[in-house]
Order: C-alpha cells, then structure tokens, then sequence
C-alpha cells in the first residue's frame, strides 16, 4: 500500500526570498559578475545555482572588485557594513526581505521612545546582527533563560526576530513583563513563518512521518524542526531527496511534508516524488 502524502500549504520560497533571488539573477544577467556578502539565503542549492551564473559570496569587502557590484542579502546587513562600502564608492544591490526591513524601523522607533530595545532571537544570526545595529544599547535575548538574568529594566521595547516561534517569544515576554511596568512589543515574527509553524503542527499531529525538507543552516527551517519534534518523534530534517530513508517510513501510512522559506520548490517535489516512491 502506497503511502498518503501530504504536503504543506506552505511550501517553496515566501515571497522575501522569492524577490532578493530575483534580484540577484537579474544582476548577474546586467553586470555579468556580482559580489555577494555571505550567502543571499540560507539553502546550499540556492548559493551554488547564482554562483554558476556569476554572483559569487564573498566574507568581507576587502574581496570586493571595484568594478563588480555587492549584494546585500535578505537577511539584512548592519549600519556599519553599508556605510563602509558606500565609502568605497561599491554598487550596491539590496535584496533585503521587505519585512526585516520593517523590523529595522520599527526598532529605532521603539527606541525613539526612550525605551531600552531588546530583540529575542538567535545571537550571531545575520538578521538579528542587522537589526542591533539600529541602535545602541541593543540586548539580544535568545530564550527564557536570558530574559530572567536581566536587571534593573524600567521602560523596555521588544522585537523578534522575523523567523522566531511563538512560543518562545511568549516564554520570553511573561517574564519582561514582570520585570517592568512598561513593555511595549511589537510582534515582527512575519506572516509566513506564523503560517508554516501553524501548518505544520497540524501535519505533526496527523501524520506518522514528518518530514521537513530545508538547509540545516537556516533558522527557520530547525524552529520548524523543533516545533515537529514534540508533537511527533518520527521527524527528519533532510536538504534533499537523496537524503530520504526508507527505513523511517517502515510499517506507517501517512506523511506530512514541510519546507523551510528558503528551499526551492522543486527540491520538495522531488522529496515527495522518492516517498512516493516508497513501496
């Protein structure tokens, strides 16, 4: 008996990702060549593709050719790297999500208020390096634990990181709040990561396998990991078809299907296409 499949709604490029893709192919086809400071998204297959058609990553701008441009990618990029490569004189390309950019803004707005920014993300994650960098003073809390050393907080104003599950936003936000009388939040976790970790609870739940098809690299894809993980112990996380194992579908029925924001849509077709497979 075949295995019923069941795919996410979810699936393939959110439209962030979708636009600084396109952005970058268009610039290789116009300039020939484009620098590329760290990796546009997080997915491998994605990297390698724009590579082969000349946009090449690059660590530094001390790498950067003059006469190539440099593209910034969606995750965002601090104040000080923009500023240093417009007093190179570099092209620069922005592929910067729209809605990081919204959280850039409202960052500084909250801190236009007099309040003390916190950011709930991963430390060292380039989106959350990007939005600290809009203002000083900046704490980056990446879970409870964190928010319950912090100490003497009086007016604070939070944001997340656009790609957080919510419940460790929630986790974090009950104990500012008791630390503060005034907390102001601004919820930046962005619609289409609210949607896919709403799906794929669902999935978890209903499916005997869940599989979860992105790079090991990106954030969004391990939250939906370890959303999958408590609701469902058969869980993998695979980048690719070749990475499915029939063992892991032996004596089940059902499985669930989801996919990190940053993994291309044909890489999902061809995860369901070996399940399928699967006698």
């Amino acid at each position: 008996m075949a295995l019923k499949v069941t795919v996410s709604a979810g699936v393939g490029f959110c439209a962030g990702v979708q636009a600084a893709v396109k952005k970058a192919q268009e610039s290789a086809r116009k300039y020939g060549r484009v620098a590329m400071l760290g990796d546009i998204v997080h997915n491998e297959k994605v990297v390698s593709e724009l590579s082969a058609i000349g946009v090449h990553v690059i660590s530094n701008l001390d790498e950067v050719d003059q006469a190539m441009p440099l593209l910034f990618r969606s995750h965002g990029t601090p104040l000080n790297v923009w500023e240093e490569a417009r007093q190179r004189g570099l092209t620069i390309i922005d592929a910067t999500c729209p809605l990081v950019r919204q959280i850039h803004t409202e960052a500084k707005m909250l801190a236009d208020e007099g309040r003390q920014l916190i950011i709930i993300g991963d430390k060292n994650h380039e989106e959350v390096e990007g939005i600290a960098s809009q203002v000083n003073g900046v704490i980056v809390v990446s879970g409870p634990g964190d928010a319950q050393q912090l100490q003497g907080l009086k007016k604070i104003g939070v944001v997340a990181q656009s790609t957080q599950f919510i419940e460790n936003v929630t986790a974090v936000l009950a104990i500012l709040s008791a630390k503060t009388e005034d907390l102001r939040f601004i919820n930046t976790i962005c619609r289409p990561t609210r949607q896919r970790q709403e799906q794929i609870r669902e999935l978890a739940r209903n499916n005997d396998v869940m599989i979860v098809v992105g790079s090991r690299k990106s954030a969004n894809t391990k939250r939906l990991v370890q959303i999958a993980e408590v609701l469902n112990k058969n869980t993998y996380l695979v980048d690719s078809a070749s990475e499915i194992q029939s063992v892991w579908f032996e004596g089940k029925t059902t499985v669930g299907v989801s996919a990190g924001a940053s993994t291309p849509i044909e890489v999902v077709e061809a995860v369901v296409k070996k399940i399928g497979n699967i006698a």
